[in-house]
């Protein structure tokens, strides 16, 4: 009886002491899963951060504000210029003047990602593989122009030479056409096979612009304002007034 007493007393212990094992066990692994998560996120968003880094490291940068004149031709015209229906809270907008303006407030729409498809969440253009809407009107390839099938695609030219051939984005690839320099001119073309066409009617605007380093406004005595480009935008640094000759009395 003795040995049994003793036995039972062992089995006890051991059943005791697995017990607490177990416990501890659990009691470790909540902590041990909190700083998986931790470590987990810390390291998502470091990958995060070097990719933007990355992006916004070639042009256009944060400090650069380039130009772009465009249009959006459908068929044998083009639509009216886009306005800014909101605010710009990346740097990507147009003021209906025809030209797409790119100075990115950060690396959401610096580089990389200075794309038609980040200028369209300003100005209510979305992009597919098969073409693109804007204004509530999907145009995609297949659109019927005048009983024929047209073909979406983006024309691309320097806004200072149009005489040489446009490079040709083909509709896929549209979205994520980048602004990587300072005057170009391009065309949102849904036309025929075999159509040319013609660049942004809006080109000379990129030599009035008022947004840009260099512009000069000077105020007459009737109050009109004259820009000239390539001095300060500021009126209050830069405004003359027209002098008034009185002829002499006779």
């Amino acid at each position: 009886m003795g040995k049994s007493s003793s036995a039972k007393k062992v089995a006890r212990a051991a059943r005791a002491g697995g017990a607490t094992s177990q416990g501890k066990k659990r009691n470790l692994l909540f902590p041990i899963s909190i700083a998986a998560v931790v470590i987990v996120g810390v390291l998502v968003v470091g990958l995060a951060r070097s990719s933007n880094s990355k992006a916004a490291a070639e042009a256009p940068a944060v400090t650069d504000h380039f130009h772009a004149a465009y249009g959006i031709y459908v068929c044998d015209k083009f639509l009216d210029p886009l306005t800014d229906p909101g605010g710009d809270t990346l740097g990507i907008h147009t003021h209906g003047d025809g030209i797409v303006h790119i100075h990115p407030f950060g690396s959401a729409a610096a580089g990389k990602n200075a794309t038609m498809t980040t200028w369209g969440k300003t100005d209510g253009l979305t992009f597919s593989k098969n073409g693109f809407t804007v204004n509530g009107t999907t145009y995609d390839n297949g659109f019927d122009c005048n009983g024929q099938p047209a073909k979406v695609n983006l024309y691309v030219w320097n806004a200072d030479d149009t005489s040489a051939a446009p490079q040709v984005v083909s509709t896929a690839d549209i979205g994520a056409f980048r602004f990587k320099k300072d005057r170009l001119a391009i065309t949102l073309a849904v036309v025929p096979e075999g159509t040319e066409v013609p660049p942004p009617t809006s080109i000379p605007t990129l030599d009035n612009l008022s947004d840009v380093a260099g512009a000069t406004t000077t105020t007459s005595v009737t109050g009109s304002a004259s820009v000239t480009p390539g001095v300060s935008t500021d009126p209050a640094a830069t405004a003359t007034t027209t002098p008034v000759t009185t002829a002499p009395a006779p």
